[in-house]
């Protein structure tokens, strides 16, 4: 008799486990194929300096910007998707560095830099985009995949390095320029509310060094805030 409660309980168990996770997790055709989105936001970004570079003091503060762009599901299933976007983004930041050298006299001595940059990027990510049933109007959705960004245009996006010379006491000045693309990781969460009204978080972490030959190094990083709807 026991043997036969526990085997009943067990199947009730995973009958009701099968049921939530068809209802959690909705495996049937989409209703549509194709569905268009927009999306507007904003985000805080930051492109770091190797320390290399500059080992006395480095410090790249996080900036603010916009993000507006349009986002176009190709729907496998009513749960999943493949979502391409296109952005336009605006991105800006802060810099402080300290850097030593020897002078003709054969001290120790330092020079500072300080500067801000904001620069505009068109940003194209591919996402695979995952939604779970979380009441009937209201699914949570987990987002992941590559991006491309391509820069549009910059203003004091460039750093100044101070190359000595102690032997002629002569400070050269060189620029070091930014990459003009960026590929990396876009990982995000959000809520999509009657199919239409959707509020995201994602995270972009660039997988390209920042800064130009000879000195290479930095990544790009982001956190964007978007508000949307979907057609």
């Amino acid at each position: 008799m026991k043997l036969h409660s526990i085997f009943t309980t067990a199947f009730m168990v995973a009958s009701t486990l099968n049921a939530f996770a068809g209802d959690f997790l909705d495996s049937d055709q989409p209703s549509s194929l194709f569905t268009l989105g927009v999306r507007a936001g904003v985000n805080t970004s930051v492109h770091t300096f190797d320390s290399r570079f500059f080992d006395v003091w480095n410090v790249n503060s996080w900036g603010t910007g916009i993000d507006a762009g349009a986002v176009f599901d190709i729907n496998l299933r009513q749960y999943i998707s493949i979502q391409p976007g296109f952005f336009f983004e605006s991105r800006s930041g802060h810099y402080s560095y300290i850097n030593a050298y020897t002078d003709a006299d054969g001290e120790e001595a330092q020079y500072t830099q300080l500067g801000k940059y904001r620069g505009y990027f068109l940003n194209i990510p591919v996402l695979i985009s995952v939604k779970f049933n979380l009441a009937s109007n209201v699914k949570w959705i987990v987002e992941a995949g590559p991006y491309l960004q391509l820069k549009l245009h910059s203003s004091d996006n460039e750093i100044i390095d101070v190359m000595t010379f102690p032997e002629k006491d002569v400070i050269a000045l060189e620029k070091v320029s930014a990459n003009s693309s960026d590929f990396g990781l876009k990982i995000g969460s959000g809520i999509l509310v009657n199919e239409h009204y959707s509020f995201s978080i994602h995270y972009l972490a660039g997988g390209r060094d920042v800064w130009k030959a000879p000195f290479d190094g930095g990544r790009n990083k982001a956190w964007t805030f978007t508000v949307g709807y979907n057609f």
